[in-house]
């Protein structure tokens, strides 16, 4: 199992995408943290962005095809990585693994 955050453009309606991937199986549940202020360096300044985030759970082995599905829609640049869940009681285990594409 993992957490799946996905940063998108503010553009973006963040409610299409989970919808999307709920309807399709590929996540069992998300939230979604609109506004959300992300700072890093560039050109040794910094830059502030404002993102809506995703952060969703499913298989590990579903990764790919969301990341797939994410920049057929929204283009490659759509930055997403997964945290790995390495422990959960057995109503969480089970939700995801009943939620989610039999694999």
């Amino acid at each position: 199992m993992v957490n799946v955050i996905i940063y998108l453009e503010k553009t973006v309606d963040p409610l299409i995408v989970v919808n999307q991937l709920l309807k399709e199986k590929l996540i069992s549940n998300a939230s979604i943290d609109i506004e959300n202020e992300n700072y890093k360096l560039v050109d040794n300044k910094l830059t502030k962005t404002i993102n809506t985030v995703i952060t969703c759970q499913t298989k590990s082995l579903l990764f790919t095809k969301i990341v797939q599905l994410i920049a057929s829609e929204y283009g490659d640049n759509v930055p997403i990585y997964s945290i790995p869940v390495t422990q959960s009681n057995e109503s969480f285990d089970l939700f995801i693994r009943n939620n989610t594409v039999k694999i």
